[in-house]
């Protein structure tokens, strides 16, 4: 088995706006493993300011297992792990003919179609989701005072009515007051939950404690063996945030057992993370929920292709993507 590391850069075709502020490109490692006469691929995409996120440790110990790929002993830096993680696991959907959200199932069941959220920045943004079929948008908060994200949480549930779900995310903008205040006041919206109003678990779960809107937990995961507390109804699962697709998986299992909401998205990942994340959303059909986990068209120029979404669905792609130019 032979491993190759590609540095990669990205550019998104529109700045994201979080509570840490935005983010126009994406910069990575992908990790080719070549063996048994196929190609597979992984990726390593650590978010700068992110916790736990630093691509020079990253690469590092993605070199380091590269001159000795073994998989029984994968590197310890999570996002490194992930990438080889998902490296393994395409290549053994590739061996035996199947798709990584098989693989990941096992036996289990697995979905062919995953519904998704749209994510919005605005009304019209919103209004033209629900045309499109989407029944659930999300919306980033966080970035304005009170009175400016209230104004534009209520323009979007004016757009798409009572009927299409909606859901926040403040990328942990707020302090616990704060959160807490602004929580009873977006309650009159019908919000189905909001994610990370404020950074770390321990402050999440006590906004939750208070908060009239269920509370998700997201990037103050540090890691798939975080316990969570019980007041946190929602843990969104980013599997090459959380060590890779294996590892999210078997960590997902676990807190839907606790009785959580589970919801995967993508880390603004490539065509490669993301089709991880949507085999992993199709691999939890036993506790369906309605997904975040692919962005098409998010780069100017991704290096391999999406599978279309209709009517706020995405069809799980007979086989993995293949890195273009690059494969």
């Amino acid at each position: 088995m032979r491993v190759e590391l590609i540095e990669v850069t990205l550019k998104l075709c529109q700045s994201v706006m979080t509570g840490r502020g935005p983010i126009t490109q994406r910069d990575g490692v992908l990790v080719r493993v070549d063996g048994g006469g196929v190609a597979s691929w992984g990726e390593a995409m650590p978010l700068p300011g992110w916790p736990g996120a630093d691509l020079s440790a990253t690469r590092k110990a993605l070199e380091a297992w590269a001159t000795d790929p073994d998989p029984g002993n994968l590197p310890s830096e999570r996002f490194a792990h992930g990438a080889a993680e998902l490296a393994l696991l395409d290549l053994e959907a590739r061996l035996t003919g199947r798709t990584q959200a098989e693989v990941l199932a096992d036996t289990g069941p697995v979905a062919h179609l995953v519904e998704l959220n749209a994510l919005v920045s605005d009304a019209r943004a919103a209004a033209a989701a629900v045309v499109d079929g989407y029944r659930t948008v999300k919306l980033k908060v966080g970035a304005s005072d009170l009175d400016e994200e209230m104004a534009a949480v209520s323009a979007v549930r004016s757009a798409i009515g009572a009927d299409t779900r909606l859901r926040l995310d403040a990328n942990g903008a707020w302090t616990v007051d704060q959160a807490v205040g602004a929580l009873i006041e977006l309650e009159q919206y019908d919000i189905e939950y909001i994610e990370e109003p404020v950074v770390g678990i321990e402050a999440l779960a006590q906004v939750a404690e208070q908060s009239p809107i269920p509370v998700a937990v997201d990037d103050s995961l540090s890691s798939a063996r975080d316990q969570v507390p019980a007041s946190i109804a929602v843990v969104v699962v980013k599997p090459m945030a959380l060590g890779g697709p294996r590892t999210a998986y078997a960590a997902a299992h676990r807190w839907i057992d606790q009785g959580r909401k589970v919801v995967v998205t993508n880390y603004l990942d490539s065509a490669i993370g993301q089709h991880a994340a949507m085999s992993l959303a199709a691999a939890l059909s036993v506790a369906p929920q309605v997904h975040g986990a692919i962005t098409p068209a998010l780069f100017t120029n991704d290096i391999a292709v999406l599978p279309p979404i209709a009517n706020g669905h995405c069809l799980l792609p007979s086989h993995s993507p293949i890195p273009g130019e690059l494969g």
